[in-house]
């Protein structure tokens, strides 16, 4: 094995997340499978010159596509976050970084008047 060490491996899953995102785009824009094909065509291009696509890639035997797996509340914060302003998106995350002092704070002042 050329890689001594999972560096890319992380790479490859970001990349994986990213065509994710475009098939979403192009299913939400109706687009059909030529219309991805072209999309996709300088990046299949640079992987046919760098000689990683030929004729058919096999994934090496035990072990998977690195592949990201979201919660349901996952995809569905990244569905608001998708369609959020950036304003809201700030407003949501003041609101959290609030709460979460205000949490810290209450468990300050329980363990200060001894009630542990």
């Amino acid at each position: 094995m050329a890689f001594k060490n999972n560096t890319n491996t992380g790479r490859v899953a970001k990349m994986v997340e990213t065509f994710a995102l475009i098939q979403k785009s192009a299913k939400s824009n109706r687009a059909d499978a030529d219309t991805l094909g072209v999309m996709m065509r300088p990046l299949i291009a640079a992987l046919t010159n760098a000689g990683v696509m030929g004729a058919s890639v096999d994934a090496p035997m035990g072990q998977d596509a690195p592949t990201l797996t979201l919660t349901a509340g996952q995809r569905a914060a990244r569905h608001l976050a998708d369609r959020a302003s950036l304003r809201d998106l700030t407003a949501a995350l003041l609101g959290r970084l609030e709460a979460h002092e205000a949490r810290l704070a209450e468990g300050r002042t329980g363990s200060d008047d001894g009630s542990r």
